[in-house]
């Protein structure tokens, strides 16, 4: 066994991983496949029919997570941005899910999600540098009328221009310089037996996904990958990693190697707990 860093991971090895570990968080909590699992996206349209503006949300072990939401600069301030996420939030509560979260910065949306209803959970400090990463959520959604698109699932095209809007704004203040980072192990005949995958942005490193077969635990790899990982983090000049787990996963692993606890989610999966962990390698 032996573990390859790579900075070109191919689609199919992350998506190992990841349904790597989506199966052994199915085997503790079977109850996981119960949840929606749809993915959705808001489309607010001029009349010309072209995307002025739109949010885009998934569900995440019960929560609504709102990964987008952008307006264009020459529409803003007339109330669009609560539409979209009126609209997300009501699509959630017809579908069952009661809670929400999402994170925004200093120079984002905070004001408006905080009018919303939504409350501070957790931060992160230089997040770019210079500026703070917030962690929010709200309880008790609710549906309401809309007159926006709701679309579930999301068209593609539809996805990438909102995702594009937003990344261009975002530019405007901190570019992104995002970049896909992986650790797999591997055997002599190259078949993957687990890893770890993220992106780097910002300074940081969101780790998304770590996953061992059950035939490699117990032998040290998840701590080697990790310790790589903090070196090629040390190596970049990264301000931390961050990254969650949830109360029937690793928070004690985690916790060995330096993470440490900047928030928690109740029910998330229900019945559980969703610890939000960070590794600075700064001040």
């Amino acid at each position: 066994m032996q573990l390859y860093p790579t900075t070109t991971p191919m689609q199919e090895d992350m998506q190992t991983i990841r349904d790597g570990l989506s199966a052994s968080n199915v085997a503790k909590v079977p109850e996981l496949l119960q949840l929606p699992h749809d993915d959705v996206i808001v489309v607010l349209r001029d009349d010309s029919g072209a995307i002025i503006g739109g949010g885009i949300g998934e569900f995440d072990w019960g929560y609504l997570f709102v990964d987008t939401l952008w307006v264009a600069d020459n529409r803003r301030g007339k109330g669009h941005g609560t539409r979209i996420m009126q609209a997300l939030e009501s699509y959630a509560a017809s579908r069952g899910i009661q809670r929400a979260y999402l994170y925004t910065t200093t120079f984002q949306a905070k004001p408006l999600y905080e009018k919303l209803g939504y409350q501070v959970y957790g931060e992160l400090r230089d997040y770019p540098r210079g500026h703070t990463l917030y962690f929010l959520w709200k309880d008790n959604l609710v549906t309401t009328n809309t007159d926006l698109e709701v679309q579930s699932p999301p068209d593609p095209d539809d996805s990438q221009l909102l995702n594009d809007g937003l990344i261009a704004d975002v530019d405007l203040h901190v570019p992104l310089q995002f970049a896909t980072y992986a650790i797999f192990l591997r055997d002599a005949a190259g078949l993957l037996h687990g890893g770890l995958w993220g992106y780097f942005y910002w300074n940081w490193f969101d780790l998304r996904f770590v996953w061992m077969s059950d035939s490699v635990r117990g032998q040290g790899f998840g701590k080697q990958a990790v310790q790589m990982l903090f070196a090629e983090c040390q190596r970049r000049d990264v301000v931390g990693i961050k990254s969650d787990t949830a109360s029937f996963q690793s928070l004690s692993f985690y916790q060995a190697q330096g993470f440490e606890v900047f928030g928690t989610l109740d029910n998330r999966p229900p019945g559980y707990t969703s610890y939000f962990i960070q590794r600075r390698f700064g001040t």
